[in-house]
């Protein structure tokens, strides 16, 4: 069976789950995998201490089970395999990802997924602020890759966002796609303002649409018309491969096409559902 993790709740300060990610237990036995050292506040621990251990990682897939809201970082950098973690996280919960499947299935604090260089992190519950995004003092947000989330997602999803996809199935909050330089962003729910405000390039797609939507578009942002964009159609085709759909998406009906950020060049997009 995969190498699987159960947390003893034996401590309530914060962990450091760096460390727990597929390629750091490969080839190692469960007995090898107990002496796993993990920082717990300012001491450390063996993993064998914080969690009952069963399985081995020959298959590179880990899974890790419990209430984790204070395990922090946890797949962070992950490279390969398949991680499965069920229980909620705390932050930065796959962040700076290159490859490999993250299922969470639960919900996560900030700066999940940040920096992302490719791999899928999927994440059943809500995320928190930060989504995808640069940390501070970073020029480039996300890379590659691929971030769903089935829920809500927080304030400044996607910032500074280089490439790759990110698509929230709820509401997103405050500052969507802020300084976005390339990439795709779809919101199936409510949006907060100041969308996309500095965006170079990249396009962000609210699927719910209509009247709520508009007001949260800048000043800086043109309307450049009401059209149909098949490229869309393939992309939810692809979401609906991958188990994820936003209602909206398949729909053939057009939307309104905003070019900006216009401070910034103006060759980013927000394509908002047209009004009925």
């Amino acid at each position: 069976m995969p190498l699987t993790l159960r947390w003893r709740a034996s401590t309530t300060l914060p962990v450091d789950g760096s460390p727990l990610k597929p390629e750091t237990f490969r080839e190692r036995s469960s007995t090898d995998a107990a002496r796993v050292v993990l920082r717990v506040g300012n001491a450390t621990a063996e993993l064998g201490e914080l969690f009952d251990i069963e399985g081995d990682a020959a298959d590179e897939s880990l899974i890790v089970e419990g209430e984790l809201r204070h395990i922090h970082k946890l797949g962070r950098g992950m490279t390969r395999g398949s991680l499965t973690v069920r229980g909620d996280l705390g932050f930065q919960a796959g962040a700076e990802m290159a490859g490999g499947l993250f299922q969470l299935q639960g919900s996560c604090g900030d700066w999940a997924g940040a920096e992302t260089r490719g791999g899928m992190l999927r994440i059943s519950g809500d995320a928190g602020d930060f989504l995808g995004a640069a940390y501070p003092g970073s020029r480039l947000g996300m890379r590659e890759g691929v971030i769903l989330v089935d829920g809500s997602a927080g304030n400044d999803a996607g910032l500074m966002m280089r490439r790759g996809l990110i698509a929230v199935r709820g509401s997103v909050g405050t500052g969507a796609g802020r300084g976005m330089i390339a990439g795709t962003l779809v919101a199936g729910g409510r949006v907060g303002p100041a969308l996309g405000v500095g965006m170079k390039r990249g396009t962000l797609v609210l699927a719910s649409g209509g009247e709520e939507a508009e007001p949260c578009v800048f000043p800086t942002f043109a309307f450049s018309g009401r059209m149909s964009f098949p490229f869309l159609t393939i992309y939810a085709k692809r979401l609906e491969e991958w188990g994820f759909s936003i209602p909206g998406m398949m729909s053939p009906g057009p939307l309104d096409r905003y070019n900006g950020d216009l401070a910034n060049g103006g060759q980013g997009e927000i394509l908002i559902a047209a009004r009925r």
